[in-house]
C-alpha cells in the first residue's frame, strides 16, 4: 500500500512547474522598460528552441530521484517495471501538455519579473544572462538538480515525504467522506 501512495504522490506532483495561487496575469506596475528587460531574459535564459528540452531535462531528474526514493522498487523487479511504465506515463502526459501551455507559462514568467524586480534590478539581471556564463547558468541548472549531492539531499527529503503521504491520503478521504455524509 505505501508504494501505490507512493506512486499516487508521483502523479500529483510531476509535470507541473509549480503551483500557485491564480492572479490577475497581467503587470500590476511593470513599465515598458521592465516588460522588455524581463522579455529578454526570459528568452535568452530560456531560448525558444530549447525550453521544452530544458524543462524535460528537470522532469527527468525528478522522477529518477523519486524512483530511488521510494520503497520496494529498487529491490523488487515487478515495483521497478509498474512504477517506470507509470513514469513513462507520467513524463509523456506533462510534456505532451507542457507543449501547449509553455508559451503562456514563459510570458507569465516575464509579467512576474517585469512586477518583481526593478528597472535596475532587471538591467543587473539582463547583463548577467546576456554573458556566456549567465546564459549557461540558466541551462545548467538540470545539472545541478542532478548533481549527486543535491541528488542525495532530494532523495532524503522525497522519502521522508512520501512516507508522510499515506497518513495525508487517508485524512483526505476521511474528511472528504465526512463531507459527503453530511
Amino acid at each position: 500500500m505505501k508504494f501505490v501512495s507512493a506512486i499516487a504522490a508521483v502523479a500529483m506532483s510531476l509535470g507541473v512547474p509549480s503551483v500557485v495561487q491564480a492572479q490577475d496575469a497581467t503587470p500590476a506596475e511593470a513599465s515598458s522598460v521592465e516588460l522588455q528587460l524581463a522579455r529578454e531574459i526570459i528568452d535568452n535564459g530560456y531560448p525558444p528552441e530549447t525550453r521544452m528540452g530544458m524543462f524535460d531535462e528537470v522532469i527527468n531528474q525528478l522522477l529518477t530521484q523519486m524512483r530511488a526514493s521510494l520503497p520496494n522498487v529498487g529491490d523488487n523487479p515487478q515495483m521497478a517495471v509498474v512504477f517506470d511504465r507509470h513514469v513513462a506515463r507520467v513524463r509523456e502526459t506533462a510534456m505532451k501538455v507542457l507543449a501547449d501551455h509553455i508559451d503562456p507559462i514563459m510570458e507569465s514568467m516575464v509579467i512576474a519579473y517585469a512586477d518583481q524586480f526593478t528597472a535596475e534590478e532587471l538591467r543587473g539581471l539582463h547583463s548577467f544572462i546576456m554573458t556566456p556564463e549567465g546564459h549557461g547558468f540558466l541551462l545548467g541548472m538540470s545539472e545541478v538538480n542532478g548533481h549527486p549531492a543535491f541528488a542525495q539531499a532530494n532523495q532524503a527529503y522525497m522519502q521522508e515525504y512520501l512516507a508522510e503521504m499515506p497518513s495525508l491520503m487517508e485524512q483526505l478521504r476521511a474528511d472528504a467522506e465526512k463531507i459527503s455524509s453530511e
